[in-house]
């Protein structure tokens, strides 16, 4: 992401206006959304059984693996996006403007997250050795207040201790998105054998040119 071009108080240049994300971030929204749903609906009812004995944290785990997996499976081939492990997590790369990760929220929409020194550069949104450049966001999701469905799906992004903005995920029939796949040439068909002259048809002209040589 580059060195700061700011003070502390200020989010370096390279952060996207809300405005710019928005447009960025559009064809992607509602596919997020899903993948975040169906991470939801899968410990709901798969796990049904086990919910008296996982506790929040071992669900947020269950659900942050199910989400990777989505992504990993929906996201693919999808040009100009890559999705690939950065140490402990996973991220996406959308263009070389933006870099998402994936958390919880909590009931103040932001992610709780460890103080280490990597979450202090994510959260000051400065660059990290081996990781691609862009504004960093956290996709995630809240859930209400008795823990039993998700209320709200969004992007956030963050500067130091405050939330920049945030985009809302929203899925349903009319957040479908489509995008083209990149045409592949397809392979020329060549024939196993050639047919021998003498296998074709003949024709009415070559026929009477065949009776004269006989007689």
């Amino acid at each position: 992401m580059g060195n700061s071009n700011g003070s502390p108080q200020q989010p370096p240049n390279h952060v996207l206006t809300l405005e710019k994300a928005e447009e960025l971030f559009q064809p992607y929204k509602a596919l997020l959304a899903e993948c975040i749903q169906l991470a939801w609906d899968t410990w709901r009812d798969f796990y049904k059984s086990r919910h008296h004995i996982l506790r929040s944290r071992s669900r947020a785990c269950i659900v942050y693996d199910e989400i990777v997996f989505n992504v990993g499976q929906k996201f693919a081939g999808l040009p100009d996006v890559v999705f690939k492990p950065f140490r402990s997590m996973f991220l996406l790369y959308i263009g070389k403007s933006i870099t998402v990760r994936f958390k919880k929220f909590n009931k103040y929409g932001r992610c709780s997250n460890v103080k280490t020194r990597q979450q202090y550069l994510f959260g000051l949104q400065l660059q990290i050795p081996g990781m691609e450049s862009g504004t960093m966001f956290q996709a995630g999701y809240m859930l209400d207040e008795v823990e039993q469905n998700i209320v709200t799906k969004a992007l956030v992004c963050e500067f130091g201790n405050r939330v920049l903005y945030s985009i809302a995920l929203l899925s349903g029939i009319n957040a479908v998105i489509e995008i083209t796949p990149d045409p592949k040439p397809q392979p020329t068909k060549t024939e196993r054998f050639e047919v021998r002259p003498e296998a074709l048809p003949e024709s009415e002209k070559e026929k009477k040119k065949r009776k004269q040589k006989e007689d």
